[in-house]
C-alpha cells in the first residue's frame, strides 16, 4: 500500500513540477517511499509501547533501567488520577520473594510493587 501511494504522490508530483514524463520522477518517488517508511516506523514504534502500564519493549532492550522507571512513573500517575479509581486493576505477575531478592542481587532490572 505504501508503495502504490508513493508511486501515485510522484507521479502526481511529477505533472505538477514538470507537466510531462521526466526520469527524475524515480527520485522523488524514492523520496517518497522513503518519507512513508519512516511514517511507517513511527507508528509501530508508538504501538508497541503498553497503554496501561507504559512498559516500552525496544526502550527495555536498550535500557532496562530506564523503561522500568518510565513504567513506575505511569503506574504513579495512573495511582493518583482519579479515573482509575473504579477501573479494574491492572493484572501484573507476581515474583515471589526469594526470586525478586535474587534478581535484585544479580542486578537484572528493576522491580514495580503490584500495588497501584
Amino acid at each position: 500500500m505504501n508503495l502504490l501511494a508513493s508511486a501515485l504522490a510522484s507521479v502526481v508530483l511529477m505533472f505538477a513540477i514538470w507537466q510531462q514524463y521526466d526520469p527524475r520522477v524515480m527520485i522523488v518517488f524514492v523520496v517518497c517511499l522513503a518519507i512513508s517508511e519512516v511514517f511507517v516506523k513511527i507508528r509501530w514504534r508508538l504501538s508497541v509501547v503498553c497503554r496501561q502500564c507504559g512498559f516500552d519493549p525496544v526502550l527495555y532492550l536498550k535500557q532496562p533501567e530506564a523503561a522500568a522507571q518510565k513504567v513506575k512513573e505511569q503506574l504513579e500517575t495512573r495511582k493518583q488520577d482519579p479515573k482509575y479509581l473504579l477501573a479494574k486493576p491492572l493484572n501484573l505477575p507476581a515474583i515471589p520473594a526469594e526470586k525478586a531478592k535474587a534478581l535484585q542481587d544479580k542486578g537484572k532490572g528493576r522491580l514495580v510493587s503490584r500495588s497501584i
